[in-house]
């Protein structure tokens, strides 16, 4: 096609209104206030305990609690930043202490604890993949609403935000020790949640 005028025309009217995303802020707090109830929701569908906080050990498991949610939040945040060209993300510079304060607080819960059965480490993984499968979807739905320049990146960081978040609501359904059997199993359910995040969501959040 040689004449310029009549493309852009033909395609000005295949053309429709484009709404503008929320802000990123807005847009990290809908998910959050939509994705924790669904997990808790699907928390529901698995065998587990109420975390009883009268326990010796239950003020460094809500210091851990409150570590993982803000972690969560800041890397949702990020993959919503990541997503969008021209914003610029948190550096790792931010999640390093917080990274650091979480693992110092389990490792100082470590050396509390007793051996339990390796039927409550798998039921963990189980718990954290459950309710972490509806969070997945909506962060891969908000991804895909603008789509991105960097879509590993974003679905990477996106994963993560997941897998902190269901770490926080296995806070509330979990014993205030940690057992190492027990972590292993949380860092495998983490590295599951990043890599499905990113198997589910790259078809949906790639640029085409």
């Amino acid at each position: 096609m040689t004449n310029h005028d009549v493309l852009i025309e033909k395609l000005s009217q295949q053309a429709h209104p484009v709404t503008r995303p929320w802000p990123d802020g807005w847009r990290v707090l809908a998910w959050t206030l939509m994705a924790l109830p669904c997990g808790w929701l699907s928390s529901l569908l698995v065998q587990r305990a109420v975390t009883d906080w009268s326990q010796a050990g239950a003020l460094l498991a809500s210091f851990q609690l409150l570590l993982t949610f803000v972690m969560g939040v800041l890397a949702i945040r990020n993959a919503f930043l990541i997503s969008i060209a021209g914003r610029r993300p948190l550096s790792w510079k931010w999640f390093m202490p917080l990274l650091i304060l979480w693992l110092g607080c389990v490792l100082a819960s470590l050396g509390q604890t007793t051996l339990i059965s390796h039927r409550d480490d798998v039921s963990c993984y189980t718990f954290m993949m459950t309710v972490s499968a509806p969070m997945m979807l909506l962060v891969i739905g908000y991804l895909r609403r603008t789509r991105s320049l960097h879509p590993l990146q974003s679905l990477v960081t996106a994963g993560a935000g997941v897998a902190c978040m269901a770490l926080t609501l296995l806070s509330f359904c979990h014993p205030v020790e940690v057992h190492p059997l027990d972590f292993v199993m949380h860092v495998a359910a983490f590295i599951t949640i990043v890599a499905a995040t990113v198997a589910l969501g790259w078809r949906w959040v790639v640029i085409r």
